[in-house]
């Protein structure tokens, strides 16, 4: 007599079995190993675009010592966290379950919500920055035909995403290519400026570099902690999204192990998808107090023409695209998860029986993005920072607790070190974000609370309305 909990994927019943984490039925397990690369980079990275403004923000040298520090302190944690819980707890909804199942409803709750909500800025800023890049073919552009160029976006890559991951994997694999060819070109064609940037480092001289390019440390007139706290806020979210694919984890081929082989692979190729641009530009155009988004492809233009800053050009569309596909793919799958649980209508629950996807949840979320995409809501990426960091935060306790709690679950991969390396995993990345948004202006710190309050309001509210209403 089969005695499993009804509605798992074979997977799952084997994680459910030791713990009670409901997941989907029916979703169908179609993201490969090739696309699931991509797909993590895309999520993790998707190019150099906006370091530009980075740069302006920080300064050069605040950014190369942010680029080897924020790596270390929040990537590598980041990577290890989400490489041990995806394997451990192999679930859709991912992150959602990782905090509910440590530490029950109310803070699972938050966990969910807290990324969810976070996403209505997010996918609505991609699709946003996507329109306006068509300005330069229209300046005079209507603010109507600017929403709808950003609707056109978002619900084309909707259609995609309800027709399955295995197309939007697909797609990326197509979507990394164009990104990163473009800067491989420039890095081959730039080796007489990076010479140039060395001697003038060295004390040798250049010519047309009349300055060490990695001064000064913070811009003239900038408080250092001011500097750091912005820089470290705009690092985080540079070097963020590893535990993203885990939404989506019944949904990938033996993601149990795939998930993690998968962060450990890309880590180094984040990295140099940052640093090498950044430091090629600086050679090509130390003049960085002008840089803005878009520069690269001036850069690309001096280093190999109208053509080559063309494809730059092109490329950041394109970039904002993949950021929007892949992260809807991933943001989606928390409303699913959480209505699955009774926290949202169980209509958010239907499954596309062609598919394989939460077609309910797909809409709804980009529902929501098209209203968002609607509004100038980019001055709040900073409140929206603190949100993510506070879900994140979840997620590194969570780890710890269920190493303690859950020992003998499965997992593929740990966080090497032991338990020194285990409590150097958390206390690192929670002091570096604690101390990013402690050090923030007031205003800043209120909104981005007044935000993270919203979690145990909609808890509240959920629970209240709509569970008890499902029970």
């Amino acid at each position: 007599m089969n005695t499993e909990p009804p509605g798992l994927s074979s997977r799952a019943q084997s994680t459910a079995i030791a713990l009670p984490v409901p997941t989907s039925v029916a979703l169908k397990r179609s993201l490969g190993w090739k696309s699931l690369l991509c797909v993590v980079y895309v999520t993790v990275c998707s190019g150099p675009f906006g370091l530009e403004e980075f740069v302006t923000a920080v300064g050069p040298g605040m950014v190369f010592i942010l680029l080897l520090i924020i790596p270390i302190l929040w990537g590598l944690p980041l990577l290890f966290m989400s490489a041990e819980l995806s394997s451990a707890l192999p679930v859709e909804g991912g992150l959602y379950h990782w905090v509910k199942t440590a530490f029950g409803d109310f803070w699972g709750f938050q966990a969910g919500w807290w990324w969810w909500i976070s996403s209505f800025l997010d996918c609505a800023i991609y699709a946003v920055l996507v329109a306006d890049y068509f300005k330069f073919f229209d300046p005079q552009m209507s603010e109507l035909t600017h929403w709808g160029i950003a609707l056109a976006v978002i619900w084309f890559f909707t259609l995609m995403n309800i027709r399955g991951v295995e197309l939007v994997g697909t797609s990326s694999i197509l979507f990394v290519l164009f990104m990163t060819l473009p800067f491989i070109v420039m890095i081959v064609l730039a080796p007489h400026f990076l010479i140039k940037f060395f001697n003038t480092i060295a004390g040798l001289g250049a010519p047309k570099i009349s300055h060490n390019p990695f001064t000064p440390l913070v811009p003239e007139g900038k408080n250092l902690t001011s500097v750091l706290s912005t820089g470290l806020l705009m690092g985080i979210w540079f070097i963020s999204g590893f535990e993203g694919v885990s939404t989506a984890a019944e949904e990938i081929k033996n993601s149990e192990r795939a998930i993690a082989r998968a962060l450990v692979l890309i880590f180094p190729l984040v990295l140099a998808s940052y640093g090498l641009p950044i430091l090629v530009s600086l050679a090509v155009d130390p003049n960085w107090q002008s840089w803005e988004s878009g520069h690269f492809a001036k850069i690309a233009e001096n280093i190999g023409g109208r053509a080559l800053g063309g494809w730059v050009s092109i490329a950041g569309v394109i970039a904002n695209m993949a950021l929007f596909s892949t992260w809807l793919l991933s943001y989606s799958r928390l409303p699913f998860a959480m209505a699955h649980d009774g926290y949202l209508p169980k209509a958010i629950t239907r499954i596309s029986p062609k598919y394989g996807t939460p077609v309910t949840a797909i809409v709804l979320s980009s529902t929501i993005y098209s209203i968002f995409a609607w509004g100038d809501f980019q001055s709040l990426v900073i409140i929206n920072i603190w949100v993510i960091l506070c879900g994140i935060f979840l997620e590194f306790l969570a780890l710890a607790k269920l190493r303690f709690s859950r020992p003998h679950l499965p997992r593929h991969f740990r966080v090497p070190g032991g338990k020194a390396g285990l409590w150097l995993t958390v206390i690192c990345p929670v002091a570096v974000g604690l101390f990013a948004m402690l050090a923030s202006e007031t205003k800043e710190i209120v909104a981005g609370s007044m935000a993270v309050a919203t979690g145990p309001i909609a808890f509240w509210l959920c629970k209240k309305f709509v569970k008890l209403r499902n029970a």
